[in-house]
């Protein structure tokens, strides 16, 4: 019984070192690398440092752009994807989701002069529920549209309110 119960543990460690390496391959396919990077969607350029598949960028790394602007997140197949952290060379932030080298999904862009929105994006764009904040305390919830307020409501610091409708606020 003993034999039997020793090699069953065994067996059952042999099994689970190989499971915890198998579920490793696709990462053991990167490498480290250090490529000129092109912006698809804006045509800014710069250098990728980081892991790589097939000499482009797959992982997580980070693009140091010619303006001075970096990206740091995660690569697949050369373009931005998941969550990464965008920052300008004048210090605006941008943290969030990226899909296919856009803003897509829950983010928050904070801009350097202090104005701020979290929300939803859609193709690097402003889109669906969201507040946006100005330095002086005003702030909009509610739709965005394209960029733009569109639905929702206008509160200045002040205390007033205002509903907004079709990007017009009254």
């Amino acid at each position: 019984m003993r034999i039997v119960m020793a090699v069953s543990v065994v067996i059952f460690m042999t099994s689970m070192v190989y499971a915890v390496d198998s579920s490793d391959v696709h990462t053991s396919n990167l490498e480290y690398c250090k490529l000129p990077y092109v912006d698809k969607v804006e045509g800014s350029t710069g250098t990728y440092r980081g892991q790589c598949q097939n000499n482009k960028p797959y992982g997580e790394g980070t693009v140091s752009f010619d303006n001075g602007d970096t990206l740091t997140g995660t690569f697949k197949g050369g373009l931005f994807e998941g969550d990464g952290v965008y920052t300008t060379a004048d210090g605006s932030v941008y943290t969030g989701d990226w899909q296919g080298g856009q803003r897509h999904g829950q983010g928050t862009y904070t801009w350097a002069r202090g104005s701020r929105y979290v929300g939803e994006w859609s193709d690097d764009r402003r889109h669906g529920k969201g507040v946006f904040t100005w330095p002086n305390g005003n702030r909009f919830e509610g739709e965005f549209r394209d960029n733009k307020r569109y639905n929702g409501k206008y509160y200045t610091s002040s205390g007033h309110v205002y509903r907004c409708r079709l990007g017009l606020c009254k």
